[in-house]
């Protein structure tokens, strides 16, 4: 895995997520989630622990972006990240349908737990604090930015997969050679 590739492309999604683009929206209904699809991209393609090392970045920048509590992302992305790696070699990797679930979930588990958490830890004693209290709209946001990224996602990881070598690890198109003959 080459770090600095990954660094461009982390802060170009930063870049793209802070500046809301392909957002349909401005009340936040049907945006793109550039930092989780990446995370997801790197959970699912290079070697176990370089996949988990860039999901805690992912996370970390998520964090910097100003959403939510300090830390909050970066826990659920590596948690996100680590089930994938779990999961990766039972799966279709190169199938943009397992790439669109794995992605819809992600964003999903990162969305609402970083709204649930974000909530509990700003709760007080003085305020009652019901279970769905407020959470339609949260909801809805978290499943329609969710639906818009796994649609977006298979056309982003073919994308990045044109720029193959530049990557570090093997693509879809790439076979590797048994080492042992």
């Amino acid at each position: 895995m080459r770090w600095i590739t990954f660094g461009i492309l982390l802060y170009l999604a930063t870049a793209l997520q802070v500046a809301h683009f392909g957002q349909w929206s401005e009340a936040g209904y049907f945006h793109v989630e550039f930092i989780p699809m990446l995370a997801v991209f790197y959970a699912l393609y290079p070697a176990e622990d370089y996949a988990l090392l860039a999901c805690l970045c992912c996370g970390f920048m998520y964090d910097l972006t100003g959403i939510g509590l300090l830390g909050v992302n970066t826990i659920l992305l590596s948690l996100a990240g680590y089930g994938i790696t779990r999961i990766r070699m039972n799966i279709f990797r190169q199938n943009p349908i397992s790439q669109a679930v794995l992605v819809f979930l992600t964003v999903v588990f990162v969305l609402l737990g970083r709204n649930i958490l974000t909530r509990m830890g700003l709760w007080s004693a003085d305020q009652p604090m019901t279970v769905l209290s407020g959470y339609a709209p949260t909801i809805g946001i978290t499943l329609s930015s969710a639906i818009y990224t796994a649609i977006v996602a298979p056309w982003v990881f073919r994308g990045l997969f044109m720029i193959g070598p530049l990557l570090g690890f093997d693509g879809p198109s790439h076979h590797v050679r048994n080492r042992n003959r």
